[in-house]
């Protein structure tokens, strides 16, 4: 017996020897030199993305070719194939048997041990080890300034068993309310902007019974439509901060499209000062990827048509030149839509966040979806702009609400854009 432990730990000293530590630049020179080895990563490495059964990791965050490229579906796209490959190179796949709903993109790795099975691919049986980042912290807004928020709070329906809830539980819509209005009151917003909520009146009437728990102190406003199955945009706003002054205006004229109830802007006044701004949510087609992208990439340019088209008429309307845009674009910043916005005199504000930043997080590359533009009046009164990191560095999936976790954290798959703005008269 004492024989055959020796043996064993023999064998099991051999195998620890037999890790070999390397960069991974060395491992890059020859793949195929270390294919089949167990080998010690030396070089640090950072979570990009995180699946069902496998990490993307690289050693520094990936962001989508078309935040820094003209994109495949707008024409020249040699430098989109470039930054393509780049990031292709720059990363490597680990199928490990981590708690995916437990790791978030941006966690550090350091001494990775893995298999090499291939150029880029590893196994280990093991859970990667993964170490937290400092969580993102939003500070209130100070003294006199208003609060305005974007935010896509992904299908968001009181009607389950429909296409876009159909593997969606009672227990889930619970607890998906429950982390919503969390984050909701975490931000701190007068005015909150949202994307994909159930068109008609069920869902935000479902939301502010939630949200306004121990007193009456949020209000809605969205496009008068029956409740269907599609979703909307609908503000949210604090009646003792703001009012609305004016009905909204679609986009489209015509009540059966499908962006009537999701492309829209409503005035809005601040109580203290009496001073007015108009404010848009837009929610533009969702996109596919590569080239199955461009068919949907003309109606996003259509929408932007149609934004472009409505807003003179909104300051006609409201009686006020401010706007301030806001909403899931699904569009990446050298993509045709935003640069068409941008050309027609609308300032793209997010750089005021730092350039790289993001609000979504695709397959391991990082990006803008959601967008905030503002005219030339309203951009001189916004301080600050900056997203705020709880949901897109998480899972892409429910496993949370499975787990019972009741943080405000991944209540969406976007990140909601905060803007602070100090209004001021002309």
């Amino acid at each position: 017996m004492k024989k055959a432990v020796f043996i064993f730990f023999l064998l099991g000293t051999l195998s620890v020897s037999a890790v070999e530590r390397v960069s991974l630049e060395q491992l890059k020179s020859d793949w195929s030199k270390y294919t089949n080895q167990v080998v010690e990563l030396t070089t640090p490495l950072v979570v990009c993305g995180s699946f069902y059964d496998s990490l993307i990791l690289a050693p520094e965050r990936l962001f989508c070719p078309e935040e820094r490229a003209v994109g495949l579906a707008d024409g020249d796209s040699t430098l989109y194939y470039a930054l393509a490959a780049q990031n292709k190179a720059a990363s490597i796949v680990v199928n490990c048997r981590n708690s995916y709903y437990k790791v978030r993109c941006g966690d550090r790795v350091n001494g990775l041990t893995a298999r090499v099975t291939s150029a880029r691919h590893f196994v280990t049986g093991k859970p990667v080890k993964t170490k937290h980042v400092a969580q993102d912290k939003l500070p209130k807004p100070k003294k006199g300034e208003l609060r305005v928020v974007g935010a896509n709070i992904e299908n968001y329906f009181a009607d389950l068993g429909g296409y876009a809830t159909k593997r969606t539980t009672p227990e889930q819509q619970a607890m998906k309310t429950t982390k919503l209005v969390k984050a909701l009151k975490a931000m701190h917003a007068d005015i909150i902007a949202c994307c994909e909520m159930q068109v008609g009146d069920k869902a935000p009437t479902m939301l502010l019974e939630a949200l306004n728990r121990g007193g009456k102190k949020y209000a809605y406003v969205s496009m008068p439509l029956p409740n269907m199955d599609r979703i909307g945009g609908c503000f949210i706003y604090n009646t003792e901060r703001v009012r609305v002054y004016a009905e909204p205006l679609s986009a489209y004229k015509d009540t059966a499209s499908h962006y009537y109830g999701r492309m829209f802007a409503v005035g809005f006044e601040e109580i203290a000062s009496g001073e007015k701004l108009i404010i848009g949510v837009n929610h533009l087609k969702s996109k596919r990827a590569g080239r199955g992208n461009y068919d949907t990439h003309l109606k996003r340019m259509d929408n932007a048509d149609s934004l472009l088209a409505m807003l003179p008429q909104a300051v006609k309307v409201f009686g006020d030149e401010d706007i301030l845009l806001l909403g899931d674009y699904n569009c990446y910043t050298q993509e045709g839509p935003i640069q068409k916005i941008v050309r027609a005199g609308y300032a793209d504000l997010l750089p005021l966040g730092g350039e790289s930043d993001y609000s979504y997080c695709f397959k391991g590359e990082l990006g803008y979806l959601d967008r905030c533009f503002g005219n030339a009046s309203m951009s001189k009164q916004v301080v600050r702009v900056r997203p705020w990191h709880i949901n897109a560095d998480w899972y892409y999936s429910h496993g949370a609400y499975k787990m019972k976790d009741k943080s405000l954290h991944r209540y969406s798959d976007h990140e909601p854009i905060i803007v602070d703005i100090k209004m001021s008269s002309r």
